[in-house]
């Protein structure tokens, strides 16, 4: 048996140990990029296509909060001012988060991208047009982040592009059996998905009304009523983070007249994906219709 001097055998024990920390110093562990977003929705998006390169963080992520009404909190304001990447629906929706992310390096603010109009409807996390731009853009931010593989974020954007076509089959299917059908809204959440249905929303003024917390003519009141008392219209249409007088009025004459009451929320749904999300408002919407949500 041959023996070799104790202080042979620990410098080869330390040489060991150094080229370990050579090997793991050679990658070193990355920190994700932090990803703040107003709304819940748009983190979803950013995290589906980011993966493990990002760390999301949404203000607003609890079903029933009505950001219009919304009075932002300092620790709102840090969250959104520290990030390297923030993302903001803007079109007046959540225009209080634009001042927080005015120094951030990568600002993302859907408005602009979506090219929303005033007049235009603002809940364009509800608009596969706008998601898919916006996906396109925070792929292409994330991709030119210190560290991180092009082909990693292509290959996210490309599963979740194929998911946004599956939503885009859905309302095209719908459209086709759907077409000008009318429906009703208190407040125009899911407008442009109904839209792309074929759905018709025939009561936009008082939607409108009700979502800029203005009081709604007369007219428009008439109008909505008789519509609803005279089954003129499908389904009537609600949002759960709207609440009023006049709203629940409204939801009494539609059991009156036994129409389907189908409730739109602005809030991703906690542990849902965004295409989860709109094909669970799918499904409800043709089920109210008496399709079997297919």
């Amino acid at each position: 048996m041959r023996c070799f001097p104790a202080f042979l055998l620990a410098g080869l024990a330390l040489g060991s140990l150094g080229s370990g920390l050579t090997a793991a110093q050679a990658e070193p562990s990355r920190t994700p990029v932090s990803v703040v977003c107003a709304e819940a929705a748009w983190c979803d998006v950013a995290a589906q296509i980011g993966g493990a390169d990002v760390q999301t963080h949404a203000l607003l992520a609890t079903p029933g909060i009505d950001p219009h009404d919304l009075t932002p909190s300092p620790s709102m304001a840090r969250a959104m001012a520290g990030a390297t990447i923030a993302v903001v629906n803007g079109a007046t929706y959540d225009d209080w988060a634009l001042p927080f992310a005015a120094s951030v390096p990568g600002k993302i603010v859907v408005a602009g991208i979506a090219g929303w109009q005033p007049g235009d409807n603002p809940h364009l996390f509800l608009d596969p047009e706008a998601v898919g731009k916006v996906a396109h853009v925070f792929a292409d931010m994330l991709a030119h982040q210190p560290g991180i593989s092009t082909s990693a974020v292509e290959a996210r954007l490309g599963a979740f592009l194929k998911e946004l076509d599956g939503v885009k089959a859905r309302l095209a299917a719908m459209k086709v059996r759907h077409e000008s059908v009318p429906v009703a809204a208190v407040e125009p959440v899911g407008e442009t998905l109904l839209r792309d249905a074929g759905l018709d929303v025939v009561d936009e003024s008082f939607a409108l009304a009700i979502m800029n917390h203005a009081e709604p003519s007369p007219r428009d009141v008439a109008q909505v009523d008789t519509l609803i008392d005279g089954r003129k219209v499908r389904m009537l249409i609600t949002n759960p983070a709207i609440h009023s007088p006049q709203i629940d009025r409204l939801v009494d004459r539609a059991h009156a007249a036994g129409l389907p009451i189908v409730a739109i929320g602005e809030t991703l749904p906690p542990g849902q994906s965004w295409q989860g999300w709109v094909y669970g408002i799918l499904q409800t919407v043709e089920q109210a219709l008496g399709d079997g949500g297919r």
